[in-house]
């Protein structure tokens, strides 16, 4: 089974290079100019009050659902063949794509990046989703899928990510990007979700993501 992008929405403004991700202790690394620059994930993830990561078999099967998910949909949008191993985890991560690409990509008027790594001053590097047009506003994305309703912490801590890939995506490129989006599809049901941050949330936001990289700078000394 396969899945063709028709439609000619797919412009690439800017360039983007191939950071290697090298993982020491659990940790993400972007090499670039050959430096280790951590990831936001990462850091985000050193703020937490609980790092348990004792990973059972149904959240082994979500990353790879996760990863296959986000493969797909970049293929999508690079017009691409879309096709899938005849495995269940395929399967799930193909039909979790359709649903955003039936139900969310409509609201895009054009696709600008798809995984882009994008860095700040070395001082953190990550890879967002989607860089898009929607409602004539520049829209950075992450695509999520779980199986239940995400608390407000992961939410927050979401859009602190994308935060992080805004302000780095606009030093970089020189851009203005003006909201912030959460594309999130849920696993057992295939119902969709769309939150968003416009502007004013969206600096909130920004602000989190400074204190949580202060944190970090902190205790990594």
């Amino acid at each position: 089974m396969s899945l063709i992008n028709n439609e000619n929405l797919y412009k690439p403004t800017y360039t983007y290079g191939e950071h290697e991700v090298i993982k020491r202790n659990n940790f993400r690394y972007y090499k670039i100019d050959n430096l280790l620059v951590p990831s936001v994930t990462s850091i985000l993830r050193v703020s937490r009050s609980t790092q348990g990561f004792n990973y059972s078999l149904k959240q082994s099967d979500s990353f790879e659902i996760g990863n296959l998910m986000h493969d797909y949909l970049d293929k999508y949008i690079t017009n691409k063949n879309i096709h899938t191993e005849n495995t269940k985890n395929s399967k799930i991560a193909h039909e979790l794509s359709k649903v955003i690409i039936d139900n969310i990509f409509p609201k895009v008027t054009s696709f600008i990046a798809s995984e882009a790594t994008v860095q700040y001053q070395y001082n953190y590097a990550g890879t967002l989703d989607l860089l898009a047009e929607i409602d004539n506003k520049l829209t950075i994305i992450d695509y999520k899928s779980s199986y239940r309703k995400k608390s407000s912490y992961l939410i927050d801590e979401h859009f602190q990510q994308l935060a992080a890939y805004a302000i780095a995506h606009d030093y970089m490129h020189n851009t203005d990007i003006k909201q912030a989006m959460l594309f999130i599809v849920y696993k057992e049901t295939y119902e969709c979700e769309v939150l968003t941050a416009e502007l004013s949330l969206l600096n909130e936001y920004k602000c989190m993501w400074q204190d949580k990289l202060k944190y970090y700078n902190e205790v990594s000394v």
